[in-house]
């Protein structure tokens, strides 16, 4: 009797660590859902006549768009790619948070290699993707 009661006080923890896991453990990357569809056919802004895809295509290369809810499942659109940051080529992460029902976009944190940009340099950042 008392293999059995240590081999159940190592298969229980080992349960609850896989369950822990398979739950909160890393999630594969989504690349391509109709959110992304949304964001890369929407523009920045109410006045630009680019669609968010072509704007950063043009300042942009080697880019590529993610997809992942937040714990608040607020449903966010990532935008990574090398651009022209102060004439500068900069990795740049631009997050897009999208409503449920797609109507509409409000642009979220930007960082550029891997350092938060405050409102302003986003904003300025967005309105020369518009030229």
């Amino acid at each position: 009797m008392g293999k059995k009661k240590r081999t159940i006080f190592w298969i229980i923890p080992i349960a609850i660590l896989g369950i822990f896991v398979y739950f909160f453990g890393p999630k594969d990357t989504i690349t391509d859902n109709e959110y992304i569809d949304y964001m890369k056919a929407a523009t920045l802004t109410s006045d630009s006549p680019l669609t968010t895809e072509v704007a950063f295509s043009n300042v942009c290369e080697k880019g590529g768009w993610e997809y992942f809810e937040t714990k608040m499942l607020d449903r966010v659109v990532e935008y990574k790619g090398e651009c022209t940051v102060d004439g500068k080529l900069e990795p740049v992460n631009v997050q897009f948070i999208v409503e449920k029902d797609k109507s509409s976009h409000i642009i979220g944190a930007m960082l550029v290699n891997t350092v938060q940009q405050t409102d302003e340099q986003r904003d300025a950042f967005i309105q020369s993707l518009n030229k």
